[in-house]
């Protein structure tokens, strides 16, 4: 990586030196004085040109450029892959960091605010709101729109309603959560969730199983630990567990954001999330003040080192503990077995986010190092790095890779690549993947909207809603009501 250029040689200076000759005349009779020869030119010496010596044209100037990592556990591995483009590049130097949830994210965004900007960042969704903060790719020389297996030029101008706009790039197929766990808490437990939770109710028999054993441990804090305070509780929590029902499909669930189906009444597929977090709850299976409790500190903490047994997550946690322990044996199961009248497990992935992924502030196109940057953006969204950065986080890309993917990440060799999959226990359960509940309202959301995870969850909903302050017919009206607020559906 840090080889320098090779020098090139200096041409050696020659020349060619022509010695001039005279010609002597021939002396003639005294009485016949000779005629008068032409004076003879005088012979010049060739004059020698000299020749500088070629210089090596100048190397590009050097650029440090600041690149966000996707997400703390993966940076480490994604400073390797980016060690290949140093290697090509040896006049740029990279800086690398990671913003984490909570104060993290808040400071960060407050940096932004204050006019600083990455070469790279991450996640940050684009809105029709904000979307004019990112550099939109459509007006650059990105040169990889056709390797991605949906319409990436028009996908998010078509959810939306702003066309010709690409202001990020998600290569992600989806986030997949499941519940996780440790096999030997598990085994120890006297528990076996694969082979034994097959519906909704086998699930809340293991939840209140595991909760009893864990309490009776004095090692154990939680057997199901969750926290509140973090986006991923909202979204991604609230769709998956209706899932198990019926009526809670993603087709439901899209019907009751545009207000097709009332969301207060009984055929709200939102009905089934809130009611099963006061049933958990009020049984025992959450902790006290749950809503309370940070995301990393509290509870991915608590799982790394085994202070408890699972957690509903996504792939992230799952690379932390064995990071922390070489030798952790983790095991999951699909994240909502069916209810009665279900025939079908669905396992829930998140839609494709068009607007999250790797992008550029719109500010860099004002730095003298803007070239770079776009040379830097490009080769980090090409075939090799996609393929690298995809079996490093263990998720499928939709993406055509020069290669297939080797994908070995711990989720997906503990559970993910068994669902649907012949042969497995899991072969019969269904991938959900289609639009999201908030995606078809996605084209409606006002200028002055702010986005459904940032409304206020833990006091609004989750507090007064697990203390009993307030129905789960309350929590659907507030929902209701900030469906309203934030998007303009009628128009």
């Amino acid at each position: 990586m840090n080889e320098k250029l090779s020098r090139r040689d200096f041409l050696r200076m020659s020349a060619l030196t022509a010695a001039g000759a005279a010609l002597a005349g021939c002396a003639q009779p005294a009485e016949a004085p000779p005629a008068e020869e032409p004076a003879e030119e005088p012979v010049e010496e060739p004059a020698i040109e000299e020749v500088a010596p070629t210089e090596a044209p100048a190397g590009p100037e050097p650029v440090k450029l600041e690149i966000r990592a996707s997400n703390p556990e993966y940076e480490n591995g994604e400073v390797q892959i980016w060690a290949i483009y140093l290697e090509e590049n040896p006049h740029v130097t990279l800086e690398f960091f990671s913003v984490t949830e909570g104060a993290s994210a808040d400071a960060y965004d407050a940096k932004i605010a204050g006019g600083w900007v990455p070469a790279i960042d991450w996640w940050k969704r684009a809105t029709p709101a904000n979307y004019k903060e990112y550099v939109n790719l459509l007006e650059t020389d990105f040169p990889w729109f056709d390797r991605w297996q949906y319409d990436v030029r028009n996908a998010w101008g078509n959810r939306f309603g702003v066309p010709g706009v690409v202001p990020a790039l998600n290569i992600s197929a989806g986030f997949v959560w499941t519940w996780q766990y440790h096999e030997d808490l598990m085994a120890e437990a006297g528990l076996d969730p694969q082979n034994d939770v097959k519906t909704w109710d086998d699930m809340k028999e293991w939840l209140a199983a595991g909760t009893e054993w864990a309490n009776a441990n004095p090692d154990i804090e939680h057997f199901w630990d969750q926290a509140g305070e973090c986006w991923w509780c909202v979204t991604q929590y609230l769709d998956c567990w209706p899932l198990a029902f019926p009526d809670g499909q993603r087709e439901h669930q899209r019907k009751a954001w545009l207000g097709e189906i009332p969301m207060t009444s009984d055929e709200s597929p939102y009905r089934h999330a809130f009611e099963f977090l006061v049933e958990a709850y009020n049984e025992g299976w959450l902790p006290k003040e749950w809503w309370a409790r940070s995301w990393e500190p509290d509870m991915e903490a608590n799982y790394i080192s085994k202070r408890s047994v699972m957690m509903l997550h996504g792939p992230w946690v799952w690379d932390k503990a064995l990071a922390s322990d070489p030798t952790v044996q983790q095991a999951g199961l699909p994240c909502s077995p069916p209810a009665a009248g279900q025939d079908t497990w669905v396992q829930y992935m998140s839609s494709v986010d068009p607007g999250a992924g790797a992008y550029m502030h719109a500010a860099v196109l004002d730095l003298p190092e803007y070239p770079e940057i776009q040379k830097a953006f490009n080769w980090w969204n090409s075939p090799l790095p996609v393929k690298l950065v995809s079996e490093l986080w263990g998720m499928p890309c939709l993406y055509d890779t020069d290669e297939p993917l080797d994908l070995e990440g711990p989720q997906w060799l503990g559970i993910a690549s068994q669902i649907g999959s012949e042969g497995t226990p899991f072969e019969d359960v269904v991938w959900e993947t289609g639009d999201m509940g908030v995606d078809a309202v996605s084209r409606y959301m006002r200028d002055d909207g702010i986005v459904w995870w940032e409304w206020e969850w833990a006091s609004e909903i989750f507090a007064p809603l697990s203390q009993g302050e307030i129905t789960v017919q309350d929590a659907l009206a507030w929902f209701e009501t900030e469906i309203g607020r934030t998007y303009d559906i009628a128009s």
